[in-house]
């Protein structure tokens, strides 16, 4: 069973587990792999970022990442960043060659994301808009069909 959530503008602090005066989920600080300090926002370019977290010990995220990676691969409109949360990165850079992954990588060490959207496991995946805001989130392994959905009803046509 998966839950989805769908965020709109009024709900955003719901969905987000902030309050007005408070550090927004795309300004939570993450490291990359080799150990420099960046956020959601530092990441997100001219286009909307739709950001999976994850772990190496999770069977579901382990069908998840190769749907990100071709999306990733296949879809312009969007960048993805695959943010793990709790593993050595030693042990990440394993994993990812294990499963012949080349994803951009962001480590969550102790969970901070995960707690500013509220959100207890992973995987769990948030479309963001450029500006840093959340159109769309899901609990869950997403599936190449949801990522779809949520891009076409909340990405502008152009």
């Amino acid at each position: 069973m998966c839950l989805v959530l769908l965020c709109t503008s009024g709900a955003l602090a719901a969905c987000a587990g902030s309050d007005s005066g408070s550090e927004t989920p795309a300004e939570v600080a993450l490291e990359t792999v080799t150990g420099s300090s960046t956020s959601i926002s530092d990441q997100i370019g001219d286009r909307p970022m739709l950001v999976s977290m994850w772990a190496v010990w999770c069977q579901p995220c382990r069908r998840e990442l190769p749907v990100l990676q071709k999306i990733s691969r296949s879809n312009r409109s969007v960048d993805v960043l695959a943010v793990n949360v709790g593993d050595d990165p030693q042990r990440i850079a394993e994993y990812l060659d294990e499963m012949s992954l080349e994803l951009p990588v962001a480590i969550d060490p102790v969970g901070d994301l995960l707690t500013a959207l509220d959100v207890g496991t992973v995987p769990a995946t948030v479309l963001f808009d450029r500006d840093g805001s959340i159109l769309w989130s899901h609990l869950g392994a997403v599936s190449a069909d949801q990522v779809d959905a949520a891009l076409q009803e909340y990405l502008p046509r152009g």
